[in-house]
């Protein structure tokens, strides 16, 4: 069925689109806070997957540009003029823009100290390198518990466990916590205070360095782990020419 549609949602959401980064005839665009998506094609299949996409709204696209939300006949505003882009080189250049958002305040009165107790790692801090190793030699049935996300300097950060043996910094997550491996805080707050103290959303992570700095990860940098996703945001790096060796 040919039908030219749009999808609206916030920016916050890109995690959600994971399903229809493969899809053909789809492009996507950012515009301010919101990501934007847009079709001729939409069949019953795509169209529970748009649905199921949450904060989204769908829309159909009139000839002169006007969008009408799904179900009513009254048109809401105008397709914004943006520049578009397939939805899986839309996807390559999000995960190769900068993930991490530096070191936060250090204001913060807290420290980490060597920990007594060895707690197992589910956070691992590597490079985009490994990765490409790690997706090419691992069925997708060991990474799919992984999700990622990769910041201007190809290092990355993955969550979840099992971990692979890969080389880099190990850190124990609770809560979007992530404190390194064989380290702990003090004073010993429960981790809702660090929560609260961070103004963390769900899905974001918290990277306590054992040198005592800290960098925060939101929840709408990180992708699934697959195959796909790292060779299109390695394919980005070397468009740009910055693609290390292995």
């Amino acid at each position: 069925m040919t039908e030219q549609w749009v999808l609206r949602l916030p920016a916050g959401q890109m995690k959600s689109l994971g399903s229809l980064r493969l899809e053909q005839d789809i492009q996507a665009s950012s515009v301010e806070h919101e990501i934007w998506l847009r079709g001729t094609k939409l069949d019953e299949n795509l169209t529970r997957k748009l649905r199921s996409i949450p904060d989204s709204e769908l829309f159909h696209l009139e000839q002169d540009q006007q969008l009408i939300p799904a179900g009513k006949q009254v048109p809401l505003g105008y397709l914004p003029k943006t520049d578009w882009q397939p939805v899986d080189k839309w996807f390559a250049i999000q995960l190769g823009t900068p993930s991490f958002a530096g070191n936060l305040d250090e204001r913060v009165s807290f420290q980490l100290i060597r920990s007594r107790q060895n707690q197992p790692a589910n956070v691992l801090l590597t490079t985009l390198v490994s990765l490409r190793t790690l997706v090419d030699f691992s069925p997708q049935i060991r990474l799919n518990p992984l999700r990622y996300a990769v910041d201007n300097q190809q290092r990355a950060i993955l969550c979840g466990a099992p971990l692979p043996p890969l080389e880099g910094s190990f850190y124990y997550e609770q809560k979007g916590i992530a404190a390194a491996a064989g380290w702990t805080w003090s004073p010993a707050v429960d981790v809702e205070v660090l929560q609260s103290l961070f103004q963390l959303k769900r899905g974001d992570v918290v990277l306590l360095h054992a040198d005592q700095t800290r960098e925060l990860i939101r929840s709408d940098r990180f992708a699934p782990l697959t195959r796909s996703s790292v060779r299109l945001t390695l394919q980005q790096f070397e468009r740009e020419g910055k693609t290390g060796s292995a």
